[in-house]
């Protein structure tokens, strides 16, 4: 009978030690690491947008700056052409981060319960110009993945655990799911 229980024993802490050792692997293959850094700097910048509502409710200013746009757009083609990155898609990217970012804005401007108190634009704009830079960096790698199959599932997966280790509401993860844009269909 003691026997019987060492070859248990034994066999119990065979069986942990295999487990150990396939989870990890098993939780890196749900991983997407290309877009889990897209993922989690886009809820980042998302997360700013409540901060801009405050501010541009506060300061009457319109949600829509063409002109801000067309310069951060432009600078974007000009950083993405520096580290060999194609402008357009790169620019197609940052758009619909824009995007997704006005649509948090209009949402929080048209429910004033929401908005937060007014804050100070710039150290926003720089917290926001660090990210676009990070984003960028990150960006080959994501564009990478975007061409392999099942690109969706995978960004799908990416902005859900972003949006869990944000604890982002119903809007953001909505927002974060229009910053990826057309990530997995650019060339």
């Amino acid at each position: 009978m003691r026997t019987h229980s060492i070859s248990t024993g034994r066999s119990a802490l065979a069986a942990l030690a295999l487990l150990a050792a396939v989870l990890p692997a098993a939780a890196q293959s749900q991983a997407a690491p290309g877009f889990d850094p897209i993922a989690d700097l886009s809820a980042q910048r998302l997360l700013l947008a409540d901060e801009v509502a405050a501010s541009k409710r506060a300061s009457g200013k319109p949600v829509e700056d063409a002109q801000r746009e067309g310069e951060q757009l432009a600078r974007v083609r000009e950083q993405a052409a520096a580290r060999a990155l194609p402008p357009e898609p790169s620019a197609a990217f940052f758009r619909a981060q824009m995007e997704a970012n006005k649509l948090v804005q209009y949402r929080l401007l048209a429910e004033p319960a929401r908005a937060g108190p007014a804050v100070d634009l710039a150290p926003v704009r720089t917290k926001l110009d660090a990210i676009n830079a990070q984003l960028l960096d990150a960006l080959p790698a994501a564009l990478a993945q975007a061409r392999g199959q099942d690109c969706e599932r995978r960004a799908y997966a990416a902005r859900k655990r972003a949006a869990k280790r944000y604890r982002l509401d119903e809007l953001h993860r909505t927002a974060l799911a229009r910053a990826f844009g057309d990530l997995c269909r650019l060339p």
